[in-house]
């Protein structure tokens, strides 16, 4: 019941911290009654003014879960990942996650990848697969991501995939506020929705925007038992890996967290400076996707893939070091096994005409 809220807002009003317990039933409310979300607008700024808690995280990660589909597939689940970030970085880069995930994918590790449209960004990953015929609207459902993943090892789906408006009312209106409404601030949902996937996976990295939050994910993540995690953040501001400065590490391995600080020295790679790995336009958001997949691109873009294809190498104990991470991505677009991968998810959801006009609109 919404009422039931009351002495939780009032309790976070007091600058104490809320149990994962009190944390999960307020949510809990808000997303099945709260059809004009204001009690979730109330609950998650008391949570962020006061300073956000793995605990009360973890609460907000149980209460949206419920409303997810859990995916049953044919697949080892240990070797099962996702490199979507928080998004919101400052820098807008081209769709750096999504051109590394589908050299992950050829390496083998099956890649569950979250999507979703721009909102801050030039273009999100939603727009690069639009361009190739994938709706991920349409593609965001059971039975089409159980075949994605059991036929190629690879499945594009929409972030959180969005409940029956009528099972979870306070859901949508919290989409509407933030969207059609324009109240752009940030929520819990910003810091942790993509965290959320409908199989079980125990080891990923994640990007977030701000390091504030590093270390709360990282203990929201050891919280849900997972083995093997990093939280990246680019201290230029990127919500990703970085090979225009030092990123910002939180490892979680087995049990155990730790923080330090990685150069693109470490990964063998050189320094790059922002413009050389900015958005530009959509259109060559995907010109330049294509171009690293396919081999054509020798700078810092693709560079910056690697480097976040070599971190998700590194958490699924396919390497030892960055350095060797780097090097298996390389092979994989050398060898072409990245851009087939392309061209199977593309054969499989979408349209292989639009996919080879793009091909020669990017020069291929």
């Amino acid at each position: 019941m919404l009422k039931d809220i009351a002495p939780i807002i009032n309790k976070l009003s007091e600058g104490k911290n809320l149990t994962a317990e009190e944390s999960e039933k307020a949510f809990d409310a808000c997303l099945k009654e709260d059809k004009d979300g204001c009690f979730f607008t109330a609950l998650n700024m008391g949570i962020l003014a006061k300073g956000m808690t793995s605990d009360e995280l973890l609460g907000f990660y149980k209460s949206k879960k419920k409303f997810l589909p859990k995916i049953e597939v044919n697949i080892d689940h240990h070797n099962i990942t996702d490199n979507s970030g928080s998004g919101g970085d400052k820098l807008k880069t081209f769709n750096v996650s999504t051109t590394a995930s589908f050299i992950i994918s050829a390496a083998g590790i099956k890649t569950a990848k979250q999507s979703f449209f721009a909102v801050t960004g030039v273009g999100g990953s939603g727009d690069l697969f639009a361009a190739f015929g994938i709706d991920v609207k349409k593609t965001s459902n059971p039975i089409t991501i159980r075949e994605s993943m059991e036929k190629i090892g690879f499945a594009p789906y929409i972030v959180g995939f969005l409940p029956d408006p009528k099972t979870v009312p306070g859901y949508h209106a919290l989409v509407r506020r933030l969207t059609e409404d324009g109240l752009a601030y940030i929520t819990l949902y910003h810091v942790a929705v993509n965290l959320m996937s409908p199989f079980n996976i125990e080891r990923r990295i994640y990007g977030v925007f701000n390091k504030k939050y590093s270390k709360i994910l990282a203990e929201l993540l050891q919280k849900l038992k997972y083995k093997k995690a990093l939280i990246v953040h680019g201290v230029d501001g990127l919500d990703e890996v970085s090979n225009i400065g030092n990123t910002e590490i939180v490892e979680l391995n087995e049990g155990k967290i730790s923080t330090y600080m990685i150069s693109p020295e470490d990964f063998g790679i050189t320094k790059a400076n922002y413009e050389d790995i900015k958005a530009i336009s959509k259109e060559q958001n995907v010109i330049d996707f294509l171009r690293i997949l396919f081999n054509k691109e020798k700078g810092p873009k693709k560079d910056i893939v690697l480097m976040n294809a070599a971190a998700t190498f590194y958490v699924m104990d396919k390497v030892k070091t960055f350095k060797e991470g780097v090097e298996l991505a390389n092979k994989m677009i050398v060898e072409g096994k990245a851009a087939e991968k392309l061209e199977e998810l593309v054969k499989l959801l979408g349209d292989s005409d639009k996919l080879n006009e793009w091909k020669i609109k990017a020069k291929l």
